[in-house]
């Protein structure tokens, strides 16, 4: 039985000659096999007569290594590129070394993956207002952080006199509150 396909092909199909009409093949009619047409041989799938070449069909084991690799192979770009976008958006002119540019600028790109690194960057420079120069408060602020360390060292540096008459007199307010005698053990 041939199928629908197969059978509207026939139909439309002209006849090679004028012999065709008297052998019977009028159109619309099955064709012989001497006659029949190249399409009518290499039909598959609709009529389900003539199975695949075995060149055309494809292993699912081979299918699904090359959907693994494709998609490591994308997986691999698109790592690369966000990475190159991070980059190019945090280490730009005017927000590279601002923490509050750097945290603003990867705060949007994170938020708006289409953007690309430029366009990130020029949007935090032109709305992120610059924080204040760090250079002109490192300076006091490692000042107060030796002072502390050096008070923290009793006996050491400059503070070792003042250490010592604060620590007589803590003891000394320790023994009028208990009465403890001077020399204890």
């Amino acid at each position: 039985m041939s199928s629908l396909l197969a059978a509207v092909r026939e139909a439309v199909r002209a006849p090679t000659d004028d012999d065709s009409l008297i052998e019977g093949n009028a159109p619309g009619a099955q064709a012989s096999t001497e006659t029949s047409s190249p399409l009518r041989a290499k039909e598959t799938g609709m009529s389900g007569q003539n199975a695949p070449a075995a060149a055309d069909t494809i292993l699912p084991a081979d299918h699904n290594a090359a959907v693994a690799a494709a998609e490591t192979k994308g997986h691999t770009a698109g790592v690369a590129a966000e990475s190159k976008r991070l980059s190019t958006a945090l280490g730009a002119e005017g927000v590279k070394g601002d923490g509050g540019r750097m945290a603003a600028a990867l705060d949007l790109a994170s938020k708006s993956p289409a953007m690309s690194g430029e366009d990130v960057a020029a949007f935090v420079v032109a709305n992120v207002s610059q924080a204040r120069a760090a250079a002109a408060h490192s300076d006091a602020y490692e000042e107060s952080r030796l002072a502390a360390a050096g008070l923290a060292q009793p006996g050491v540096g400059k503070n070792a006199d003042s250490s010592k008459e604060a620590a007589s007199r803590i003891l000394a307010n320790y023994r009028a509150s208990t009465g403890a005698s001077a020399k204890q053990g």
